[in-house]
């Protein structure tokens, strides 16, 4: 890929072939040609091997079926609903069954080729058209891929870090400071050109370069004085001692390996000398084992301190160059020290509340906990919360009951309150109205479902007219874990 003009590689890697020896030899002709069409069309390496690594493993599904075939001219819907029922009960030589994302990705990839070799025309193209092999209801929608938790450095493991990050090599201790610093990609640290990567206004230092993943150019972020500092020491080191024509593009972290001359320090080795770093220094973790560190953590880390110090979520999604408020909101999490020092803050000087002169008001946490509202802060994680037209359901989500538009005002996790009251007052009007309507037709079954309805509308009629919360499961089922209740329980 680093020898193909505009190919979208990316120069901090050490990955750089496509390897079609894989394939079957009758096919690399035509994939080949699929391959290039992709790289023409901006399609990057990663994404041309995984294109690649499907159709290799449907081609292999598919020949063995038809042994000397050397296109997909005989593919039946027959062939791909096999297809389709092994990726979902086989392993694919894999150590553990497939995803849904991974069948996903499977049939999908395996559709993009079909589709090519039916829109060029080519003479591998089945017979059959692509439509009628794959249906919609074969692919779906993408089910959603994403880690279970932000994968952030703990704070333990960073007063580590910071007490022996000095030893790390030289080359790469700038490296991990402007990681540590900035919250960039290490793709776009190391994409850093020693020309452009500073800019001194009077607000301060800001450090400047393109965010290459979703091409977002010249994006700057503030830096200390210091950080300003070390990184105008790098750009004097490389510029006195790197001829201009062993790094031609001007990289502020070029490497000195014959092997990679005009291109930046590879992203492994710098994750490699952390590493060495973590087991030489014994840096651990909470567990007592060796971190392992990873070098897109160093973003998760900076992400998660600059919401615990305040920032909003506009300017951090600013500051990461996301897209989409929601790629930011993946960080929005609280380190147990923020959590901790924001409780003791708060009951030192007293919780307070406006009443309703506007005048603010000191509660003490017991007032709190026994107050009929609802903390929404605090509502568990495990809860489904949902909002219905006269209320809310808080439904554990591992229940088998679905949220019912029409709640039954008996169920223990149905909750409303006195916002609600309008809504309840015109559901008994209504009621009553069904009710002598009932008795002027005779049905008494219509009257008897009707007044059912009624009686279990009216006390909870009866609670949100005096001001209080209805919730038969209460505030502790509601806001509380099962550990949180019992420690409550104790005092």
């Amino acid at each position: 890929m680093r020898n193909i003009p505009g190919a979208h590689y990316a120069a901090h890697k050490t990955h750089y072939l496509i390897n079609f020896t894989l394939a079957p030899a009758a096919f690399r002709p035509v994939l080949k040609r699929y391959i290039q069409l992709l790289i023409a069309q901006n399609y990057s390496l990663g994404e041309c091997t995984a294109r690649l690594r499907f159709v290799r493993l449907f081609l292999g599904f598919y020949l063995q079926r038809y042994p000397s075939a050397s296109g997909v001219q005989q593919l039946s819907r027959g062939d791909v609903e096999a297809y389709l029922f092994s990726l979902r009960t086989g392993m694919d030589k894999r150590s553990k069954p497939n995803s849904d994302f991974h069948i996903w990705r499977a049939v999908n990839h395996l559709q993009y080729f079909l589709d090519y070799l039916e829109r060029t025309s080519s003479a591998e193209a089945s017979l059959i058209p692509v439509g009628k092999l794959i249906w919609p209801s074969d692919v779906g929608n993408a089910p959603q891929y994403r880690s279970s938790e932000v994968k952030y450095i703990p704070e333990t493991v960073l007063h580590q870090l910071e007490q022996h990050m000095y030893k790390l090599p030289a080359k790469y201790l700038p490296v991990a400071i402007i990681l540590r610093a900035s919250g960039w990609r290490i793709g776009d640290v190391l994409n850093l050109r020693y020309h452009t990567c500073l800019e001194k206004t009077s607000s301060g230092w800001w450090l400047c370069g393109d965010v290459l993943k979703t091409n977002v150019f010249n994006h700057k972020v503030s830096i200390s004085d210091e950080i300003a500092t070390l990184i105008q020491a790098q750009c004097d080191l490389v510029k006195g001692n790197i001829p201009e024509g062993s790094n031609p593009a001007k990289y502020l972290f070029p490497s000195v390996h014959k092997r990679r001359e005009g291109r930046p320090l590879s992203a492994k080795s710098i994750q490699y000398a952390l590493n060495q770093l973590a087991s030489n220094c014994e840096i651990k973790n909470d567990d007592g084992t060796i971190f392992h560190f990873k070098n897109h953590a160093f973003r998760h880390t900076k992400a998660v301190e600059l919401i615990n110090a305040g920032m909003s979520l506009l300017h951090v999604q600013k500051w990461l160059a996301h897209l989409t408020p929601e790629m930011t909101l993946v960080y929005a999490k609280l380190f147990d020290s923020t959590r901790q020092k924001e409780w003791e803050q708060a009951f030192a000087r007293g919780a307070l509340r406006i009443d309703p002169e506007g005048s603010p008001k000191v509660v003490s946490a017991e007032q709190l906990g026994n107050e009929q509202e609802i903390e929404w802060e605090h509502i568990r994680h495990d809860l489904d919360a949902v909002r219905l037209p006269n209320g809310y359901c808080f439904k554990p989500k591992k229940a088998n009951g679905p949220t019912q538009d029409t709640p039954c005002y008996t169920c223990r996790h149905f909750c409303t309150t006195p916002d609600f009251l309008s809504q309840f007052e015109h559901e008994e009007r209504e009621l009553r109205e069904l009710i002598v309507l009932g008795e002027k037709a005779g049905s008494m079954i219509w009257v008897e479902r009707n007044t059912q309805k009624l009686n279990r509308v009216l006390p909870v009629i009866q609670i949100i007219r005096s001001g209080n919360l209805h919730h038969s499961a209460g505030k502790a089922m509601r806001e509380y874990t099962k550990e949180e209740r019992a420690k409550r329980n104790a005092h």
